[in-house]
Formats: C-alpha cells, sequence, structure tokens
C-alpha cells in the first residue's frame, strides 16, 4: 500500500522500551489513519479499566492518511486516549503541520504508555525514535517549549503541553505551532501524567504516491475551485475564518449566554458586539496563517499589546474562543478576551473548557455559593480582570483554579452544595459555544457520539439546518435531502449517514471547513486511489466510516460506560426561553431521545443504551477484535 509508512511507534515510559510496530495493510484498509488508526490500537493494544491517569493508559499522536501528499486542505492530525473527564473514548482534532512531519518523519503514529521517572521529550527523527531528557523544559510554556526544540532539533515539528498539563488539569490540552490546540478530552492531562512534557518529529521521507498524475489531475481541480465556484466562499473564510459568526451567533441564540441561562440579544446586545465582535477582532491580524496544506488561510498571526501584556505573533481568536471568554461571559473587553486565549495556549488549557469553568464560577458567586474568601477576589458577569486571573489561576493549578481546572462535573463535586444543576456539560466533558435550541441536530452529536458534547462529530446541525440540501465529505450516491430545523422526524438518521462520513473525513486528515464550507464535496475515491493506490466505492467507504466509529463505542462499553444513561443534556439547555430569538422553540428531552434513538438505530447500535449490537459488529468485522464484549452486546 502506497502513501504511508506502514509503521507505528511505541515507547514504554515506565521501561525505557521503544518499539517500532509494522501495521498490517488491513488494519489500513479497515481503519484508514487518524483516530481510525488510533481506535483500533489502544483498542487491541490497552487493557480494559485502566485509570486514565495511570501508567497504563496508552497516548497516541496519529497523522491522518493523507498527509504529505499536498492535497489541499488535508494535514489534520489527532490525539487519542482514554478520556480522564468521561472515563471513556478521548480524542481531539488539530492542524498545524504536525501531522505531515510525523509521516515524513517515519512513523504515521506514536504511541505512549507508562511513567517516566523525570520529565522527557520522545524524539523522532527519520525513523529512530529516543527518549530525551526534559527536567529543563518542565514548568515552561508551550511557546516557550517549542522554541527551545526548534532551535535543538532544525526543521522539527513540535507537540507539547504547558503547566497545565504538567499540573493534571483534566481540562488541559496539548498544543502545536503556538495555538493548534488538542483541545478536548482532557488528553493535555494524560500526557502529563506520563511526566512527557513534548514529542518533536524531524524528517524529510515523503511518501510513495500510486499515481502521480491522477493525484495532480484532482490536485489542480481543487484549486482552481477556489478560483471560480468557491471564490466567495474562500474570500469570506480567508478573512475572518471562524470569528465571521460571531456577531450572528450572538443575536440569534446560538450563543450561549452567562453559563447558559441567559439570552445573548438582551444580556450583550447589539453595542457590546459594536465594542468586541468579528469586525473588531481582525483589527489585530498581522498576516494570514494556514495550516499544513492549506490554500485558504483562515487563521491569522496577531500583536496586541492589551494592558494585561503584549501578544505578539498570536493565534487570532476562533468563534469559541471569542464566544465563550467574550458575550458569553457578558465581557466586552477585548484586551481581556484575545490575552485569556493567549494564557490557554500557552498554559496548555482547552479554551472551550475553560471558559465553561470560569462562568461556572460565576455563576455560583452570583448566587452566594463561592465567596470573595474562597476566590481571593470578587467575580461579577463582564469584568475583564476576574477572567484573567481566572485562567491564570487555573492553568497554575493555584488556588480555587486547581479546583476549576478538573472541569465543571469534578469541581462541583469537589465544592458541592447542589452545584451540579449548574455544571454544564455532557458526560464529564463540558458543552461547545453552539446551543442545540437554535441547531436542535447538535443534540444527537451531544449524546450521541462516543466522545460526547461535540460540535465537530458529524451531523445535520451545519449541513442542513439552515434550509439547504444536506451534503456529505463525499459522494455517497444517495440523496438526503433537507432537514429543516424544527422537523425532527428523519433527523437521527440522516445525522448518522453523516456522522459514519465525518470518520472518513478525520481519518484522512481532511479540515471539516473542507467540506462544512469551502469545497463541500470532495473526490474522496479517486484521491485515496491516487495516494495508496486502494480503490473503495462510497458504500465501501462509509462502511470503513460506520467501523471506525462502532470501535470507538465498543471503547466506551468496554470501560463501563453507559451512553444512554451517562450522556444527557443539562436540564437548563432543554429549558424555553420566554423571550428573545428562541422564545417559540420547543425541544424537549422526549425530542432528543427520539432523535438520538433513531441515529443509533441507524448505526446498529441499541437506541436505548448505545450498545453496538452483536450483528453489528460482527458485519463490520469487528467480533475478533470486540471479543471481550462481545457476549454482553444486545443481538
Amino acid at each position: 500500500m502506497k502513501g504511508i509508512n506502514g509503521v507505528v511507534g511505541f515507547v514504554n515510559l515506565s521501561t525505557g522500551e521503544v518499539r517500532k510496530i509494522q501495521v498490517p495493510e488491513e488494519v489500513y484498509r479497515n481503519f484508514l489513519g487518524g483516530y481510525g488508526l488510533g481506535v483500533w490500537f489502544l483498542y487491541t493494544h490497552m487493557k480494559p479499566r485502566e485509570d486514565p491517569l495511570g501508567p497504563g493508559n496508552i497516548l497516541g499522536i496519529i497523522s491522518g492518511l493523507l498527509n504529505a501528499t499536498g492535497i489541499p486542505m488535508t494535514g489534520r492530525s489527532m490525539a487519542v486516549g482514554k478520556s480522564p473527564l468521561t472515563g471513556g473514548w478521548g480524542d481531539s482534532n488539530a492542524g498545524g503541520r504536525f501531522g505531515p512531519k510525523l509521516m515524513e518523519a517515519g512513523l504515521d503514529a506514536i504511541f505512549v504508555t507508562g511513567v517516566s521517572e523525570k520529565p522527557v521529550y520522545i524524539l523522532i527523527e527519520n525513523g529512530n525514535i529516543t527518549i530525551e531528557p526534559a527536567t529543563d523544559l518542565w514548568g515552561k510554556t508551550t511557546r516557550e517549549t517549542e522554541d527551545e526544540l526548534k532551535r535543538r532539533h532544525r526543521g522539527a515539528q513540535v507537540v507539547t503541553i504547558g503547566p497545565a498539563g504538567e499540573r493534571l488539569q483534566l481540562i488541559a490540552a496539548i498544543i502545536n505551532e503556538y495555538g493548534r490546540a488538542y483541545g478536548r478530552s482532557g488528553l493535555g492531562a494524560v500526557m502529563g501524567s506520563k511526566r512527557l512534557k513534548a514529542i518533536v518529529a524531524v524528517g524529510d521521507r515523503k511518501p510513495e504516491i500510486h499515481d502521480r498524475d491522477l493525484l495532480r489531475q484532482r490536485i489542480k481541480e481543487m484549486l482552481d475551485a477556489l478560483r471560480t465556484t468557491r471564490a466567495r466562499a474562500y474570500e469570506i473564510w480567508h478573512k475572518y475564518g471562524t470569528i465571521s459568526t460571531l456577531d450572528t451567533s450572538v443575536l440569534s441564540g446560538d450563543t450561549p449566554i452567562k453559563n447558559w441561562a441567559g439570552i445573548g440579544v438582551r444580556d450583550y446586545g447589539t453595542k457590546n458586539l459594536e465594542r468586541f465582535g468579528t469586525n473588531t477582532v481582525i483589527k489585530d491580524n498581522v498576516k494570514p496563517y494556514g495550516c499544513a496544506s492549506c490554500p485558504v488561510a483562515c487563521g491569522a498571526w496577531i500583536r496586541r499589546n492589551t494592558r494585561y501584556g503584549l501578544v505578539d505573533m498570536g493565534h487570532r481568536l476562533e468563534y469559541e474562543t471569542a464566544s465563550l471568554f467574550g458575550p458569553a461571559l457578558l465581557n466586552a473587553d477585548q484586551d481581556s478576551v484575545v490575552y485569556a486565549g493567549e494564557l490557554c495556549n500557552l498554559y496548555g488549557l482547552d479554551t472551550i473548557s475553560t471558559a465553561n469553568v470560569v462562568g461556572f464560577a460565576f455563576e455560583l458567586y452570583e448566587r452566594g455559593i463561592l465567596t470573595e474568601r474562597d476566590v481571593g477576589f470578587p467575580l461579577k458577569w463582564g469584568d475583564p480582570d476576574a477572567v484573567v486571573k481566572l485562567v491564570e489561576l487555573i492553568g497554575k493549578a493555584e488556588g480555587i483554579g486547581k479546583v476549576l481546572g478538573q472541569g465543571v462535573k469534578r469541581a462541583a463535586e469537589i465544592i458541592g452544595k447542589g452545584t451540579e444543576q449548574y455544571a454544564m456539560h455532557v458526560g464529564g466533558q463540558e458543552l461547545p459555544a453552539h446551543h442545540p435550541q437554535f441547531l436542535p441536530g447538535l443534540a444527537i452529536t451531544y449524546t450521541g457520539d462516543p466522545t460526547p458534547a461535540r460540535h465537530t462529530a458529524g451531523g445535520v446541525h451545519w449541513w442542513g439546518e439552515g434550509g439547504k440540501r444536506l451534503w456529505a465529505p463525499f459522494d455517497l450516491g444517495m440523496d438526503l435531502g433537507a432537514s429543516p430545523k424544527y422537523e425532527y422526524a428523519e433527523k437521527g438518521r440522516k445525522a448518522a449517514i453523516i456522522a459514519m462520513s465525518t470518520q472518513v473525513e478525520n481519518s484522512l486528515g481532511f479540515c471539516q471547513f473542507a467540506s462544512q464550507v469551502i469545497y463541500r464535496t470532495l473526490p474522496y475515491i479517486d484521491l485515496i486511489y491516487a495516494v495508496t493506490g486502494v480503490k473503495y466505492t462510497p458504500q465501501e467507504l462509509l462502511r470503513v466510516g460506520h467501523r471506525i466509529h462502532t470501535l470507538r463505542q465498543l471503547f466506551n462499553v468496554r470501560e463501563g460506560l453507559n451512553p444512554g444513561s451517562d450522556f444527557k443534556l443539562p436540564k437548563r439547555v432543554l429549558e424555553p426561553f420566554t423571550e428573545g430569538p428562541l422564545a417559540n422553540v420547543k425541544l424537549t428531552e422526549e425530542d432528543v431521545l427520539r432523535m438520538r434513538s433513531e441515529y443509533w438505530e441507524t448505526l446498529g447500535w441499541d437506541p436505548v443504551s448505545g450498545y453496538p449490537r452483536r450483528k453489528t459488529v460482527e458485519e463490520l468485522g469487528l467480533a475478533e477484535i470486540a471479543s471481550d464484549v462481545i457476549n454482553i452486546l444486545p443481538p
């Protein structure tokens, strides 16, 4: 099989053992790369019920299958491991340049188990893997660490944790390129628990291509589309990126306000959006930023001399970060939002989770559950200084920040006093900045995906709930029609089909913005064939996505989770609004369960528990891999 190395690294930090493992070609055919390869490896190499922060958990960083080929908008890589937030399957997807460089360094993935006695980093250099001392790097920010390791290793790409991961804050992220984050699932804490400061990839190997002429032709067509049929989408995305939706999301009800209890148009309003909104954010731009193989460059390097400190060559705010540190907290101070986002990048924190716990703390203070004595300073909605101070405490794991850095679910358990009702999470993972009452399809992915509370899990919410016809990342050979927002019938079935295709998109290394915004449907069949020589039909490729999705869920089953009861939306998320743009919306728990049941049923999973059916597991060729749980699955 062309286009891959066929080799993954496996490092045991407890023993110092370093191995290179040849992966059977069949595994790539069945699981592709990215977290498809990741879930296969973890399921077959990790014992069940391991402590997420213990030596038995395996952390993996895996490149997408098509990376290092020059295909536009590929280059994504994924982190995987057992999540300390949910206790089940954890994965996170990041841009930057580490994924292609890992393949150029001679590996398709690196997996790490055990715990080092002292801080270390792993060096991968043209196929050689070594464990290097990192005591001098421990305690440094992600930027300081990346700069130093790139100084030591010319041409390197680096993934690293900051102080938050070192101190086992469960909302810690893994960072590359100063701010491209593997943010979800708390995998930065897993990396910190192993005393693994960084992974460094150096190399210049290029994958062997099966049909270079076909590959050149398809790449040319994709680039031509940017200049013609998709030119307008390119221009908007290049100028604004995800921040383009900030104003409309706040005013439409999409952005959750005041810990999911407020209303954007009433509590934040247009005057605050004039102070901090889409067009004010982009004023900090210095130059465009694009991830590997990206002709769009939807990011930007920024410079802003805030009153808290200089942010020089930081990443422009994404929608999630801007909305949750800004309007969601009634904060219209751009200095504080930019600096809070930069602190998350430096300390290595997931911005979604961090902003959520700040909002959680603000509400507890407002209700008198937390006091100034508990926090060290007053908390008030809209107070920019309080936002920055809390983020610093969370990043350093100091004072109340040490509690909040465990995530809202664990923090509520520690604080007690009935605070769980104010903790906005599903299964332990904090919710993103999109409201299911605005996009009801999100309720399916928030509660139905093996990694809960995900807005990027694939479904009908981005594709069809704006009144347009649904499309998938590649041609499925079927017409899915539309999915009107508040017509819940068929929504689960269609979401399941798109979710299966999204597993393919992620595992190939494509950015989801390629199919959501820029290109929409892409020629995956030809691209895979041109690179690898493997020819799929659309049905076969969708089956691969189904297999990946199902093994991710089987991991949860093996770890003792019951998705049907463990993954539920907080009560507040479904409480009807009495005013504002969502005042007439009715989305009940029964509606959510009905949509999710249809989603799971379409996948061949039990519609109540979410357990994959034995028949489905057997048909997907997973019975041998999942032999440890096959007997507890419904028929």
